[in-house]
């Protein structure tokens, strides 16, 4: 990409005025993107012709797009809360005793927000704010201006995209670290935990940033396809990783592998991976009809989105590679362009990753997970890292929006995914296995399937916006405005996320947790029950000290239970339960011997009434089983806490069983119940998700 420099755009700072008024028209490509309609073929992924991966860099999902309406963002009404009890967005600031600090505007409008520097993002670092899933120590490893964000007025074209197509709002990176293992996972599907080719990869510390270290040896996912006859192709500007503007940012990690190092002039290892080919190839490619199967696009640092890189011009690379796609209309019908960032940079993100347990105490797994823990130094990294045993994934959140003629319409996805699921997407499609994702990353990470409806034909234009005024606006803002600073405390409060719902894809999960305190005279025990279609990983959490966050991973079709220790005064227990897309389950009350409610049985019903079942599966309410196995009646009150519908209040006789349902249909299926005992105000259980019918839904009406 031939670029003239930032001081020639600040030449141009003069017409940005005159451009402010076209920000809101359409670009005559994406009008072209969402009138060709989806290449009318099986109505399966077979449909797919062409897998397009752009891979932006270094930003968080609450940092960019919590306050879009509809994702699990700024209004999630079940944060996680930190130990002593503030929710996980007040966390405490870099400096102690100075109080905490909450999310605050990025305003790129009166501030040089949109060259914002970038933050710590080191493997250390991001390990030790996450802190074991307490998650209270990011402005202390990040410092406080991880908690910045932007809102729609300072990145329009990313709200825009996602509002035209569909946003991932569950999609993680594969490890809690920098660019170049992240992208490792993205391009062959691990860091080579075992350490027996060169890894393990935990931060920016390889042959293409430190030639002296040897090559790396395991096998890569475009070496798969090119056995397998599936055409692919690297484009790039250049090779140069110090040229900002035709340059790769040293982005490409396959430059770090023997096999293409040493790939002999004219190979195609070295043609499609080592080479030259900017993005003004792929739009001939695209045109000429020659775009291959696969393509990985490797933006140049001054577009990659990489702070103290503007958003601004990632938006005007997005949009080049969306022009290129839409230029063919036959190319596009058939193509799906996946727009990801590799890792958050330092920026905070609220949802607490799924990690395997990483030791006795941590929580369980049906799956094995050695190979997800960092025990294996590579000699030529010491004495950089210690064997720490940390888990290697997941990482924060990172905004992915899946851009295709099958995902038009603004929908939500809350399916969890990580890097790997990009390479499961591309396996589905032309059925090339990776051996080297993990059996816990398969378990726990979907296939990024369920982003898109092969079924369904949308041709409706989006509002999306003109760039072509965006980098000379931001050039003129990062060389004329001050810096951004951290508000003082007592400062206002975060803004509201965008009011609304959106469409939400299906997805595959169906959990059960019940659980048991008069057979635990030491705690409570719980039962979990993944029926569903995939695997998950559920966090546990208590609000009593000392207690640390405990996970645990489910295979679809697997069982595990555990007895959770009592608070300190061993006499209660708090205990709660958070899953993806927005499923928790709270347990509190008292273990006392006289404890009246302790002998209340309540487990969750299979969703739907057989009457329900036989009008085609779809589950229309929420049941719930209460049983009294104690030798006095208990008065419960259940309270739906979120929807609107009228509280019971009923008398449980001893040995007495009661069934309870709830309808969902209004509500978008999506249900919040707790339960309450007369006669024991310790007592407390609630039941908040959605229940899955197989088809698509609306998002959390009451977020």
């Amino acid at each position: 990409m031939n670029h003239p420099g930032r001081r020639e755009f600040l030449k141009r700072a003069g017409a940005a005025a005159a451009s402010v008024a076209a920000l809101d028209a359409l670009p005559e490509s994406i009008r072209k993107a969402m009138a060709i309609p989806a290449h009318a073929g099986r109505g399966t992924i077979e449909d797919v012709r062409y897998i397009v991966v752009l891979m932006q860099e270094n930003r968080a999902f609450d940092h960019y797009l919590g306050h879009l309406s509809g994702v699990r963002g700024y209004g999630d009404r079940f944060p996680v809360e930190l130990p002593g009890g503030a929710p996980v967005w007040q966390q405490p600031r870099q400096q102690p005793g100075q109080g905490s600090i909450a999310p605050f505007h990025l305003d790129t409008h009166t501030t040089s927000a949109q060259c914002v520097g970038d933050l710590n993002h080191s493997w250390g670092k991001t390990q030790a704010a996450l802190n074991g899933g307490r998650y209270d120590r990011w402005p202390r490893y990040k410092t406080d201006m991880t908690m910045g964000y932007h809102l729609r007025q300072d990145i329009p074209f990313h709200y825009a995209l996602a509002d035209a197509f569909t946003v991932c709002d569950h999609y993680f990176c594969s490890i809690p670290g920098s660019t170049h293992p992240n992208r490792m996972f993205l391009m062959t599907g691990t860091n080579d935990p075992s350490g027996k080719r060169g890894g393990p990869l935990i931060d920016n510390y390889d042959p293409v940033t430190r030639p002296y270290l040897p090559a790396l040896t395991w096998a890569t996912y475009p070496e798969r396809l090119q056995q397998a006859g599936v055409s692919w192709q690297v484009y790039q500007e250049g090779t140069n990783p110090y040229d900002p503007y035709n340059g790769n940012f040293g982005l490409n990690v396959l430059a770090n592998f023997r096999a293409y190092i040493e790939a002999p002039a004219g190979s195609p290892l070295r043609r499609r991976a080592m080479t030259a080919r900017p993005l003004e190839q792929f739009a001939r490619d695209v045109h000429d009809d020659r775009l291959p199967q696969v393509s990985w696009l490797l933006p140049p640092a001054a577009y990659s989105e990489h702070p103290k890189w503007t958003s601004a011009y990632g938006a005007s690379y997005i949009s080049r590679v969306l022009d290129a796609l839409t230029a063919n209309p036959d190319v596009w019908s058939r193509s799906v362009l996946f727009v990801v960032y590799d890792e958050n940079d330092g920026f905070f993100d609220h949802m607490v990753p799924p990690s395997p347990p990483a030791g006795p105490g941590q929580g369980k797994s049906t799956v094995a997970v050695a190979d997800e823990l960092h025990t294996v130094v590579n000699p030529e990294h010491k004495p950089r890292y210690k064997a720490d045993g940390l888990p290697y994934g997941l990482g924060p959140r990172v905004p992915m929006t899946v851009v295709s003629p099958w995902s038009k319409g603004g929908h939500v996805c809350s399916q969890v995914f990580d890097h790997t699921s990009v390479i499961r997407f591309i396996e589905r499609r032309f059925g090339v296995r990776e051996p080297n994702i993990s059996a816990w990353r398969r378990a726990v990470c979907g296939d990024l399937g369920a982003a898109l409806d092969f079924s369904r034909h949308d041709g409706r234009p989006p509002s999306l916006p003109d760039t072509r005024g965006y980098q000379a606006m931001a050039d003129e803002q990062c060389n004329t405005l001050q810096p951004p600073s951290v508000p003082e405390a007592g400062a206002a409060a975060p803004h509201p996320q965008e009011p609304g719902t959106r469409p939400a894809r299906a997805l595959p999960y169906d959990l059960h947790v019940a659980d048991d305190v008069a057979a635990g005279r030491d705690g409570l025990r719980l039962r979990f029950d993944n029926r569903g279609r995939q695997g998950v990983c559920l966090w546990v959490r208590s609000r009593a000290a000392g207690l640390a966050p405990r996970c645990y991973t489910l295979e679809a079709g697997k069982q595990l239970e555990d007895l959770l220790p009592p608070a300190s005064d061993a006499a209660s227990y708090d205990w709660s339960v958070y899953g993806p897309n927005g499923y928790v389950r709270i347990h509190r009350g008292s273990l006392r011997p006289d404890s009246p409610a302790r002998h209340l049985r309540i487990r969750q019903r299979d969703a739907g009434t057989q009457e329900e079942k036989g009008r085609g599966g779809r589950a229309d309410g929420f049941s719930l089983e209460l049983k009294n196995s104690g030798p006095a009646p208990l008065s419960l009150v259940l309270k739906d806490l979120a929807y609107g519908q009228a509280p019971r209040e009923f008398t449980l006789l001893p040995g007495a069983t009661y069934t309870t349902r709830w309808d969902i249909v209004r509500s978008h299926h999506w249900y919040d119940i707790g339960v309450s005992v007369v006669q024991d105000a310790a007592y407390e259980r609630r039941y908040a998700g959605h229940i899955e019918t197989g088809h698509a839904s609306r998002t959390d009406p009451a977020a």
